[in-house]
């Protein structure tokens, strides 16, 4: 095997995916953070913005929960396949 061929073997066991307002997303890592769901879902936002983050069939081994939601400042653990996230930007009045 190359060592281009290793590379990219290990760069694809690295890969994670989730869905994010129902489209299946590509990611780097495996956490990911409330600013970083508003980005992807939301790209060129206003910064000024805020959103409801709600997610499902996250892997709790590292202190979170399969389901929940997500504020300011907090982040999750995904599964490499098969955790979803509900990103909807908040209305102010």
């Amino acid at each position: 095997m190359t060592a281009a061929a290793q590379e990219q073997g290990k760069k694809k066991d690295k890969q994670f995916e989730a869905v994010i307002n129902g489209t299946e997303t590509p990611l780097e890592h495996d956490v990911l953070t409330y600013e970083e769901l508003g980005q992807v879902a939301y790209p060129n936002h206003d910064p000024e913005a805020k959103f409801t983050v709600t997610y499902r069939n996250a892997d709790p081994s590292h202190g979170g929960t399969h389901n929940g939601t997500l504020v300011a400042g907090e982040s999750v653990t995904i599964k490499r396949k098969g955790t979803t996230f509900d990103v909807r930007l908040t209305t102010r009045s």
